[in-house]
């Protein structure tokens, strides 16, 4: 799979992009719809449509941390960890498997996107 260009305001961590690596081994489709789903967050960041559903982690805006989980009709196995800096940046910090742990407060992926949150350099 060839990564795509993004907009100069969105900015997509490394791990993302093997996440979804890692998925297009097994579902060519749905990794290409992920990939369409990160790039239409440049238009709208706070999408809440029929087909999508975007809404803040209560779990880590408790700590401080202000990230949005973006659920899609279309990748429902999949979510999509994401914030809006108030520079304008967009910034991706995971695409997790939907299954029990997605909403833990104590899961790898939340201490990964806290981590990231305050210290990924490129996007602040």
């Amino acid at each position: 799979m060839k990564i795509p260009k993004l907009p100069d305001n969105i900015k997509v961590h490394p791990s993302v992009w093997r996440a979804v690596k890692e998925i297009e081994i097994l579902d060519n489709k749905m990794a290409a719809k992920i990939i369409q789903r990160v790039a239409d967050l440049v238009i709208d960041p706070s999408t809440v449509s029929g087909e999508c559903n975007s809404e803040t982690v209560e779990n880590l805006n408790k700590v401080g941390v202000k990230v949005k989980r973006l659920k899609c009709l279309d990748i429902l196995g999949y979510r999509i960890f994401y914030a809006q800096r108030k520079s304008g940046m967009i910034c991706v910090y995971c695409v997790v498997p939907r299954n029990d742990d997605t909403y833990k407060k104590d899961s790898w992926h939340y201490q990964i996107i806290k981590l990231l949150y305050t210290q990924w350099r490129d996007c602040q």
